[in-house]
């Protein structure tokens, strides 16, 4: 699907790569979110179970390498291209579902054929 190569492309851009396992999910969970929004609604009975399931692994490891990734962009990332993806200066590290969420629109935006 052409919206997780351009999500894998911005994430690398923002300061992470494949060898995070968040990575993958991240990828994976933008991709979904753009197909189904209501996916973000309560992200840990949604979201983070339609990951699990794809990686079988607990929701508990994706919320978890999900943050790390999150953390990694923030502390050490594109900080620009992070305000960017936002549309504003934001003040603090955004939460997973804040952050997929930004991502995902971004792509749409920028991207959308």
């Amino acid at each position: 699907m052409k919206y997780k190569r351009v999500t894998s492309n911005l994430l690398r851009r923002l300061g992470v790569n494949n060898s995070y396992k968040g990575f993958h999910y991240t990828t994976y969970g933008v991709s979904q979110t753009i197909r189904d929004p209501e996916l973000l609604t309560y992200i840990s009975k949604g979201l983070y179970v339609e990951i699990a399931s794809r990686f079988q692994t607990s929701i508990g490891c994706v919320e978890r390498d999900i943050r790390t990734v999150v953390k990694t962009i923030w502390e050490y990332g594109d900080k620009m291209l992070l305000y960017e993806v936002f549309g504003f200066e934001i003040e603090q590290k955004p939460r997973n579902g804040a952050f997929i969420d930004a991502v995902a629109h971004y792509v749409v935006e920028h991207y959308y054929d």
